[in-house]
């Protein structure tokens, strides 16, 4: 990190400091506990100060604090079925109160009435922010992760590499791959390693998904082109064991432990979470190219199992921590470790090349901290990261071998690996560091300003142990990028409508050090500075309908791995540009329940607008990522849920896009590719999900079943306006179907699930054309306790 940047984070941070310490200075904190009269703590019950908006709310055990001036004051404690209780208090400087009240219920006859609450997924979806929440509760019987789970949304396409642990690219609403962030709790999920990504979390360990569309809020302090998956663990308030294993298909094991002490009397908690996960991924290859190891000659197509995908992962975070004291609401530490190991058995890119003993290992340990404070009208949230990621890339085998498991040994001179022209050993060592505060204000009850500063730090070094001309990694390089941003929101009395702008500075500096072909060491400088802005808006013309409309002008900072490559197939292009886009959604909502059908239907139309595009283009087994000048993105996704008494639940969508290369010249020529469809991503694609509850016994007995299928029209492995169509490589339209049973008793604390998936056993393409696991079983046992 360079003397400026430091210098820069500790004034930010002093600033922090000095205003939090200037913020509470004359402040008293008055805490206590809300009980009704069997001393049962009452949560949801509001606590304030009577003609102010400074209030709060009980948390789960009845307990509340508040700040407060000296002097007198009147504190009021209101909830919905109680009578209100006042109390006059007289507040000397230096003091600490505890006042507890028990509530009356409120005896006077109402008649009939029906209460309806918003769950907090509930209220974020009705924002003016294009989002979408799945609630992972739902799921979590069932054996599924994250990336699972994705694909059921709207204008969302992952196409993976394989099995379990595989490649994957993510597509929302036709941006791809890094031009969607990725969020725990707020903390992007960049350069985590490949031990902590999507495909290796268990629905288990999360609450819910927040899925932002084209625009990004200002909290998250992301440089996102067009999007992002926020990723939420939960409340640290209760405690609980969550504990589960999947047994399944090609050897197949997932098993995860999240656990949760919280001592109310002390405000402390402690909370584990972990996973493992293994799976052979010894599925059978229809159609795999057969070539003689001595000669090279191909001797036809066979079918045969995979031998050498297995993939294992693991990890384990710990995070203790204090809650609801006078200078913080939460003040965490947490630490974590991860690490897998991937066999490949071919490059991500085509199946010709056979892999008998490459491999990648990748180990991630990081130390973080996170803070939490309301102090009357403002919230305050930031948190600090450190981590250390080191990866192994083993290509040190003289063998060859071919798809039916055949291998030979090279000659004695010949020095060739599996995947490179010399054998090698490369370890590559990431050092990351970021920072991140928010703080939102709330005017008055109509007017709202938020602000984010956020900075992320990498740094990468590595030596090859075994090819001593590999000096690609030995020289270190450094990105940091910052991002600064400020929100003001405003929502009229009525409450009909509400509406936000936003602005965005983004600042991206390095230094690049790579090598040419002939060995030449090449550095270059990066020191760029960039402006976006945007804004929401959403109307209700009538209960039951709501209008959304969003735009923002959005950059995008290229990633270490798409600079500095990934020491596998990506090489580096250290004259990759940062993107840009201009970004606009347009949608409504309609909601309404006729007798015990309850319906919803959403559609959305998007525009994306991007320069710079950053996409990937294979050369062999490897590729590079490049920049292309214009691509337009325009597309219309449509979704539609229906629930009949609880008991039978519909959700259907659908999404068309349309990516296209509007570059008129390439370096002075005519780009033939003008207009063109950009190759190997779907432009048409589906899902639907029915699911069916046969009865809900007086026991706490609870079936459900599930049926979910995925429609992807046919597409193009390349440009389609090159070459014949008659012989063009397509990527074939697929239907698959999968099926879910769950079983659950003792509300809840017992569970057991068996899914199976592609139950017709088709044959399914994705991504570059590798073909996919065809039907696989699991059984899923989970026990929770609350």
């Amino acid at each position: 990190m360079s003397p400026q940047s430091r210098r820069f984070i500790l004034s930010v941070q002093a600033l922090l400091f000095a205003f939090l310490a200037s913020g509470q200075e004359n402040e008293i904190l008055i805490s206590g506990k809300v009980t009704d009269n069997d001393s049962s703590p009452l949560p949801g019950i509001t606590v304030y100060l009577e003609g102010t908006q400074n209030g709060t709310v009980t948390d789960v055990n009845g307990k509340y604090s508040l700040l407060v001036e000296p002097g007198e004051i009147q504190l009021v404690v209101r909830g919905l079925g109680f009578q209100p209780e006042r109390m006059k208090i007289s507040i000397s400087e230096n003091e600490q109160l505890k006042v507890n009240f028990v509530l009356q219920e409120d005896q006077t006859e109402l008649g009939e009435i029906q209460i309806t609450g918003k769950t907090d997924a509930q209220v974020l979806r009705e924002t003016a922010y294009k989002v979408d929440v799945l609630e992972a509760a739902k799921y979590q019987n069932l054996s599924v992760d994250l990336n699972q789970l994705l694909k059921g949304t709207a204008g969302l396409n992952i196409r993976e590499t394989g099995g379990l642990g595989s490649g994957f690219s993510l597509s929302l609403n036709g941006l791809t791959g890094n031009q969607v962030r990725y969020f725990i709790d707020g903390i992007p999920m960049e350069n985590f390693g490949s031990s902590l990504s999507l495909n290796n979390f268990p629905v288990n360990l999360i609450k819910n998904i927040e899925v932002y569309k084209g625009v990004v809020p200002v909290s998250l302090g992301a440089d996102a082109l067009g999007g992002a998956i926020n990723i939420t663990t939960g409340s640290r308030q209760i405690s609980f064991l969550d504990a589960a294993y999947t047994i399944g298909s090609f050897n197949t094991h997932r098993a995860s432990l999240n656990g949760q002490y919280t001592d109310s009397e002390k405000e402390f908690f402690l909370r584990l979470s972990s996973f493992f996960n293994h799976s052979d991924n010894d599925y059978r290859m229809q159609s795999v190219p057969l070539y003689d190891l001595e000669l090279g000659n191909f001797l036809g197509d066979i079918s045969t199992n995979r031998f050498h995908s297995e993939y294992t992962s693991g990890m384990a975070k710990l995070e203790v921590g204090l809650l609801n004291k006078r200078l913080a609401d939460e003040l965490s530490i947490g630490l974590t470790y991860s690490e897998n190991r991937n066999n490949f058995q071919h490059p991500d890119n085509n199946i010709k090349r056979v892999f008998g003993s490459f491999h990648t290992t990748n180990e991630t340990l990081m130390l973080s901290s996170i803070y939490r404070k309301k102090i009357g009208s403002l919230d305050l949230e930031s948190y600090i990261l450190g981590g250390k990621i080191q990866q192994r890339v083993v290509d040190t085998s003289s063998y060859k071998y071919n798809w039916a498991g055949g291998r030979i040994e090279r000659v004695e001179n010949d020095m060739k690996g599996e995947l490179n022209d010399r054998r090698s050993l490369l370890e590559l060592s990431d050092n990351i560091f970021r920072t991140s505060i928010t703080a939102e204000y709330d005017i008055d009850l109509n007017n709202r300003f938020s602000t984010n500063f956020s900075q992320n730090y990498l740094s990468r070094s590595g030596k090859d142990l075994v090819n001593e001309f590999n000096n690609s990694y030995s020289s270190p390089s450094h990105l940091n990028k910052m991002v600064a941003g400020g929100a003001y929101s405003f929502t009229p009395d009525s409450g009909k409508w509400e509406a936000s702008v936003f602005g965005k500075q983004y600042w991206y500096s390095g230094t690049i050090i790579s090598t040419d072909y002939l060995d030449n060491t090449l550095k270059n400088e990066l020191n760029l500075s960039n402006t976006g802005f945007g804004f929401t808006a959403t109307y209700w013309p009538i209960n039951k309908i709501q209008v959304k409309a969003s735009f923002e002008k959005a950059y995008r900072m290229p990633e270490s791995y798409e600079i500095l490559g990934d020491g596998i197939y990506v090489s580096p292009n250290p004259q990759l540009n940062p993107e840009k886009s201009y970004n606009g959604n347009l949608g409504a909502v309609y909601k309404n329940m006729v007798a015990d059908l309850k319906f919803n239907v959403e559609t959305n139309v998007f525009l994306r607008a991007s320069q710079n595009f950053i996409r990937f283009r294979p050369l062999g087994p490897f590729g590079q990522y490049e920049n292309l000048n214009n691509v337009r993105t325009e597309g219309i996704e449509t979704a539609v849920e229906l629930s009949f008494k609880d008991r039978i639940n519909l959700a259907v969508n659908g999404t068309w896009q349309n990516l296209t290369d509007q570059t008129k010249t390439d370096e002075g020529l005519p780009n033939v590719n003008y207009q063109s469809r950009i190759p190997n991503v779907p432009y048409l694609f589906g899902n639907a999900r029915l699911g069916f509850r046969p009865f809900q016994s007086v026991f706490g007995g609870n079936m459900q079943f599930y049926w979910n299928t995925r429609y992807v029209h046919e597409f193009f492995l390349t440009w389609e306006n090159l070459g014949s169509e008659a012989n063009k490589n397509v990527i074939p339209a697929q239907l698959t179907h999968d099926l879910e049973v769950e079983y659950s008793i003792m509300n809840g604390r017992y569970n057991l699930s068996l899914s199976i998936n592609n139950l017709t056993n088709e044959e399914v393409y994705d991504n570059f054309r590798i073909q996919k696991p065809g039907r696989a079983f699991y059984l899923k046992f989970r026990y929770l306790l609350r």
